[in-house]
């Protein structure tokens, strides 16, 4: 048996000919080839793992030096009771958008939502100005499990509809969605929740070149991107 388990704060997925690991607690992403690499090390490994092995056949017994690095930042552990295999997330694949947006139509936004826009934008400002991303990440999702205890139900979609309507109207008052997903996303995460809507916050990687995405949706319907670009990214962790 693999004698090491991934940490709790790092998210595995497999993009390309890469295992890419998502290390929340440093915000930084490990891209591993090949991706077989780490198999005989790490329980669960996503690719190439050796039945009945616990060792690569070239490892000779020595620690992989990636291995070596990686239990000197934390991102491995020995103990089954803080540990996790190297299991990559399981989500719907998104296949449409909740608002096509028409170029002849002006969709109007009342002056609450103004407010709670102008709020909401202002309070994930200052998060990720000021939070690591990995607290931001633990207080959405303690908050979605604290407001939903059961498992978020599905908001009505004409009433969701009306609210990411209003939502993209309001957007250009106060950025762009270039290079700006984490704001967008954390913005509209809290927008919704004042409604008591939660919707998945996923993150995704895609490689070669590589490049990370965040965007939100239920179920199979994205709420602020389109399938086309968010298809490109696998994901690696949901909120």
């Amino acid at each position: 048996m693999q004698p090491y388990l991934l940490a709790p704060h790092v998210y595995p997925c497999i993009s390309g000919q890469h295992v890419v690991l998502m290390d929340l607690e440093r915000d930084k992403y490990i891209a591993v080839l090949p991706a077989q690499r780490l198999a005989g090390w790490v329980r669960g490994w996503p690719v190439g793992a050796v039945e009945g092995s616990s060792l690569p056949d070239n490892a000779g017994g020595a620690p992989d030096a990636l291995v070596s690095q990686m239990l000197a930042h934390g991102m491995l552990v020995s103990d089954p009771y803080i540990g996790k295999p190297a299991v990559p997330v399981a989500t719907v694949r998104p296949q449409r958008s909740l608002v096509e947006f028409d170029l002849d139509l002006r969709p109007r936004a009342s002056a609450a939502q103004l407010w709670r826009f102008g709020r909401s934008c202002l309070r994930a400002q200052l998060a990720l100005k000021l939070r690591p991303i990995q607290s931001i990440v633990e207080t959405v999702r303690e908050r979605k499990a604290r407001r939903a205890p059961g498992g978020p139900q599905a908001a009505d979609p004409v009433r969701l509809r009306s609210l990411v309507t209003a939502f993209g109207r309001l957007r250009p008052l106060f950025y762009t969605l270039r290079s700006a997903c984490l704001l967008d996303s954390l913005t509209l995460l809290h927008f919704l929740s004042a409604e008591d809507i939660h919707p998945d916050w996923v993150f995704g990687v895609k490689t070669e070149p590589f490049d990370a995405h965040c965007w939100l949706q239920q179920g199979e319907v994205l709420l602020n991107d389109v399938p086309d670009r968010v298809r490109q990214y696998s994901p690696i962790l949901v909120v």
